[in-house]
């Protein structure tokens, strides 16, 4: 082994990739080896740098100690090197690349327990060094492929990952102590699977997930790490197929799962049609996310007619002709302290017009109880709901795509052949899904009587408000104010169903 003439001051470098005792026994014991190796070379110890649970096999995660340890060289806090074995120390080729750059600037020494002294300052070091690195990067490509074969397994068999946080709803069931005992199943979470449901219904009337997310936070509900619930989590939560006890893979979903259900799995269809179509028309209309929850509950509905002008009473196809009435957007009257909707001019809109909120408001109640009147007087069955045809068809196209995936595996006809016809049919059952999840928020809300509705809707929060209006209603159209005009006229007020 290489000598030197002076005492070197040396920091000891630990690392274990995967702690599954738990305590950091791992990386102790293979800091008692090093220290007995740093008195054996004569060399005082004066740094140790831990990353405990930390793999050196993928580059984006950072190893903080691996880190702070180079930075000590670079400043000459340290001058010599001990690790366990090279492999603690690197498993990529890159990042041995930067070590040796680093320890020829600044003449530093590297010996491990393991693998004895690595002169990377000479040509037959650097070749060992690389060699030992392009083993470990073999091992860690090797394992990778017994992982993912793993996971395969485990998705075709709608089974457990022994991984991650425990999912919402859900209580797990170990075999073991510790933090990587074996999971051997999942049964539901009574009181979290109430607010899943709650959540799901809620959702498929329309509403916002962010006031989903406030009834989270009104209820001290949290999330399974102990956070509080977003927009994100929400609607990953809500999004995701597992809470209808299917396995879900890379956004595909592969089948029923071995945990029991929350929800079925035709209402999770219609939720993550839904959630997907809302995002999708919000991005189109506005370049972001679905908006927070607002503060009245006929907010994003009304529009000025000032832009693309419109006579009362007639039909309106601005929407399907491309264009769009201005949004009005709520403020204060000057004179006084009355909420109202403005067309305000520095958003693009004419500036004038305004109507006040507590004028607006219960004539839009009147009106929306009288549709839903109408609606449950006319039939109580739809004869042009077109879910039971779209139904069908998804069936057909289901099964269709399980033929085509076959004969994918057969290689009888051209691979892109079948596979552009799988796409197709993915889109075509997208665009069912959406439909149905739309049709289904109104059918939801007008299973609800309009007796039942009107006892209840004092006590509606403003978020459950806006999802009635928003299911039932297209847009409420601002005509100009006639004479005179401090005289409230509710003919200036044009609602448009959907």
């Amino acid at each position: 082994m290489k000598t030197t003439t002076r005492v070197r001051r040396v920091g000891i470098y630990v690392r274990i990739s995967d702690d599954r005792e738990g305590g950091g026994l791992g990386v102790k014991r293979q800091e008692d080896d090093c220290r007995l190796l740093a008195a054996a070379l004569g060399w005082k110890v004066v740094e140790v740098y831990v990353d405990n649970d930390v793999t050196a096999a993928d580059r984006r995660k950072k190893r903080k100690d691996y880190i702070r340890m180079l930075e000590d060289v670079k400043s000459g806090h340290i001058d010599a090197v001990i690790s366990w074995h090279p492999d603690r120390l690197y498993r990529q080729p890159a990042e041995l690349e930067d070590l040796i750059i680093i320890v020829e600037e600044h003449k530093t020494e590297i010996a491990s327990v393991k693998a004895g002294d690595l002169d990377l300052s000479t040509p037959t070091g650097r070749l060992v060094a690389r060699m030992l690195g392009a083993i470990a990067k073999y091992e860690v490509e090797h394992k990778q492929e017994r992982i993912i074969r793993k996971v395969q397994e485990l998705v075709a068999a709608g089974k457990i990952h022994n991984s991650g946080h425990r999912p919402f709803g859900y209580t797990r069931l170990f075999d073991g102590e510790g933090p990587r005992r074996k999971i051997l199943g999942e049964i539901l979470n009574a009181e979290e699977a109430r607010y899943v449901e709650r959540w799901a219904d809620r959702a498929l009337e329309g509403e916002k997930l962010y006031s989903l997310v406030l009834d989270a936070h009104e209820n001290g509900v949290k999330t399974t790490t102990g956070g509080e619930f977003t927009y994100q989590a929400m609607r990953a939560l809500l999004m995701s197929a597992r809470i209808s006890g299917r396995k879900e893979h890379k956004g595909e979903i592969k089948g029923k799962a071995v945990w029991p259900a929350i929800i079925s799995p035709e209402k999770s269809d219609a939720l993550r049609a839904l959630l997907a179509a809302r995002s999708e028309e919000h991005k189109a209309e506005f370049g972001e996310r679905d908006a927070t929850a607002l503060k009245y509950p006929l907010s994003g509905l009304v529009r000025c007619t000032c832009k693309v002008p419109h006579v009362v009473g007639e039909p309106c196809a601005c929407k399907e002709e491309g264009r769009q009435h201005h949004k009005m957007s709520t403020g204060q009257r000057g004179d006084k302290d009355m909420s109202i909707y403005t067309c305000k001019k520095e958003g693009g809109g004419c500036g004038g017009r305004t109507i006040q909120i507590p004028d607006l408001e219960p004539l839009v109640e009147k009106l929306l109880f009288a549709r839903l009147e109408e609606i449950e007087v006319a039939t109580e069955e739809d004869p042009a709901d077109p879910r039971p045809e779209l139904e069908a068809k998804l069936v057909r196209w289901e099964k269709r795509k399980g033929e085509l995936e076959d004969e994918l595996l057969d290689g009888d006809r051209p691979a892109r052949e079948i596979q552009d016809a799988i796409d197709k049919l993915n889109v075509r059952m997208a665009d069912a899904r959406r439909e149905i999840a739309h049709y289904s928020v109104k059918a939801n809300l007008t299973e609800v009587s309009a007796v039942e509705l009107r006892k209840a809707w004092k006590d509606y929060s403003v978020p459950r408000k806006q999802s009635v209006y928003r299911g039932l209603i297209r847009e409420i159209l601002i005509h100009p104010a006639t004479r005179p005009f401090n005289v409230w006229n509710p003919d200036r007020i044009e609602v448009f169903w959907k």
